[in-house]
C-alpha cells in the first residue's frame, strides 16, 4: 500500500470543509483533482471511505478511522518541515558531549535542560567518563564536545577554560590518619589503603603520586570512592564539591600531608577545529566557559 500525502490532505480537507468544492478551495486545487485523490486512496486501502448516498460526500466509519492515520501523517509532515527549518537556522542534528565525572554535573545538565525548554531540535547525547577515559570516549564516540580535567593528547582542538576544580586529600574522622596530631609524611600514608578511581594518570600531578603504597582500591567512579572513604576503608582525593557537606559536619577531615593536601585543577572544554559549532554546542560553551 502506497499512500501519498496528497491523498491524506484530500481526506482531511473533505472532513474539515464538508464538501468537495470546499475541500478543493482549501487545497487550491480543482475539485476533480481532489476527487481523483480520494478515489486513489480508496483503491490503496481497499476500503469504502466515502458514503456517496446523500447530497454530500460523507466519511464512512472506515473513512473516519483512516482519517485518523492520515492526520498523523500530516502532523509528522508539519513536524519534519519545522525541524528542517530549525536545522537550516544553525541547529545541529545531533550533539555528543562527554564530560569528566570529577566535574560538577549540575551546571552541565542545566544546559541540557535549557535546550529542552527552548525546544531545540538537536538530539543531545551525554556520557560520563573519568580522567583518561574522557578523551578515549571523545575519540571512540566521535563526540563534538569534551569537558576534561586532563589535557588531551589529541591535537587540533580548540579549548575554553572551565571553572577551577579543587580536590582534597581526605579520610573519615575515625581513620587512624585523621587522628594523628602531627603533619603526615609519605611513610604514614603508605601504611594505609589508598582509594583510587580507574583512569588515574600521572598528568594529575598529585602529591601522592610517588607513594610506595602497600594497598590500594580502584573503583569505577568518585561516588563509590566517596562511599569507601566514608566507610573508613582508606583515604583518597575527592573533588571539594562532592565532600563539602561531610567536611562541614567533620565526618571527613582533610589530611595534613606534608607534600600537599589540596590540588586545584584547570579543566577545559574542547572541540575539534574546523566547521563552526552549531547552536546547541554554542550554548554549552557560553554557559560553561570562563575567561582564560
Amino acid at each position: 500500500m502506497q499512500l501519498t500525502l496528497e491523498q491524506a490532505r484530500a481526506l482531511d480537507a473533505l472532513e474539515r470543509n464538508g464538501t468537495l468544492v470546499g475541500a478543493a478551495k482549501a487545497l487550491h486545487k480543482g475539485h476533480t483533482a481532489v476527487l481523483y485523490a480520494l478515489k486513489q486512496l480508496e483503491l490503496q486501502t481497499e476500503l469504502e471511505l466515502l458514503d456517496r448516498r446523500g447530497y454530500r460526500l460523507a466519511l464512512t466509519p472506515a473513512g473516519q478511522r483512516v482519517l485518523e492515520g492520515c492526520r498523523r501523517l500530516l502532523d509528522a509532515e508539519h513536524a519534519l518541515i519545522a525541524t528542517c527549518a530549525e536545522l537550516k537556522s544553525g541547529w545541529e542534528p545531533s550533539l555528543r558531549v562527554v564530560f569528566d565525572g570529577l566535574l560538577p554535573s549540575l551546571p552541565i545538565l542545566r544546559v541540557l535542560g535549557a535546550l529542552r525548554e527552548a525546544r531545540a531540535p538537536t538530539r543531545v547525547h551525554m556520557s560520563t567518563e573519568f580522567l583518561g577515559g574522557v578523551e578515549a570516549a571523545f575519540l571512540r564516540d566521535e563526540a563534538q564536545l569534551m569537558l576534561a580535567v586532563l589535557a588531551p593528547h589529541t591535537s587540533a582542538l580548540t579549548s575554553y577554560a572551565l571553572a577551577p576544580l579543587r580536590a582534597l586529600l581526605v579520610a573519615h574522622r575515625d581513620h587512624p590518619l585523621s587522628r594523628m596530631r602531627r603533619e603526615l609524611d609519605a611513610g604514614d600514608l603508605a601504611e594505609h589503603v589508598l582509594v583510587n578511581v580507574r583512569g588515574g594518570d600521572p598528568r594529575l600531578a598529585l602529591s601522592t603520586e610517588a607513594l610506595d603504597q602497600r594497598s590500594t582500591v580502584v573503583l569505577d567512579d568518585f561516588h563509590a570512592k566517596r562511599e569507601a572513604i566514608l566507610a573508613g576503608i582508606g583515604f583518597g582525593w575527592l573533588p571539594a564539591h562532592l565532600c563539602a557537606r561531610e567536611l562541614r559536619s567533620r565526618e571527613l577531615r582533610v589530611l595534613r600531608f606534608a607534600a600537599g593536601s589540596e590540588h586545584v585543577f584547570s579543566p577545559r572544554l574542547y572541540h575539534r577545529r574546523g566547521p563552526a559549532l552549531g547552536r546547541a554546542a554554542e550554548r554549552f560553551v557560553r554557559a560553561l566557559a570562563t575567561r582564560d
